[in-house]
């Protein structure tokens, strides 16, 4: 059984220099039932790997897939909502709903799988952030002037 203890680009497993049945081509074993039995357990072992890699590749690459979409649709979210809260800024009336909606999309765990996706959400929700600490900051002033 092979064990799995980490993740990272897969490689084919590495190929000896002489060919043997097990790579297939054909040959008589030299001791008979033995030697074909032993064969065959080469043989499975290796496309054991080989497929077991291939599965976990596939799945991080699935994986990788899924969390760039979703973070695509995270930061396109935080989008439309600043683009919304911008509407209700100049025309006077921002809805607590809106603002609590940003702040749930900003505070959000995800990575995307992507570098250059990641780093891209990362400051649109540094720039959500920063807007509902200025709308804060601007609540806090109103509520200290006095009537």
């Amino acid at each position: 059984m092979v064990k799995i203890t980490g993740y990272g680009p897969i490689a084919p497993p590495a190929r000896l220099g002489r060919a043997t049945g097990a790579q297939g081509r054909f040959r008589v074993p030299a001791d008979g039932l033995a030697g074909a039995a032993s064969e065959a357990r080469e043989a499975a072992s290796a496309e054991g790997v080989t497929i077991a890699a291939s599965l976990i590749a596939l799945q991080e690459t699935i994986a990788g897939g899924e969390r760039d979409r979703e973070a695509r649709q995270r930061a396109e979210s935080m989008l439309d909502e600043l683009a919304g809260l911008q509407r209700a800024m100049l025309g006077g009336r921002i809805s607590p709903e809106r603002l609590a909606a940003l702040a749930q999309l900003a505070d959000e765990p995800g990575v995307a799988a992507d570098p250059r996706l990641a780093d891209v959400v990362a400051a649109v929700s540094l720039r959500a952030k920063v807007e509902l600490a200025r709308l804060e900051v601007a609540r806090a002033r109103r509520e200290a002037i006095p009537a």
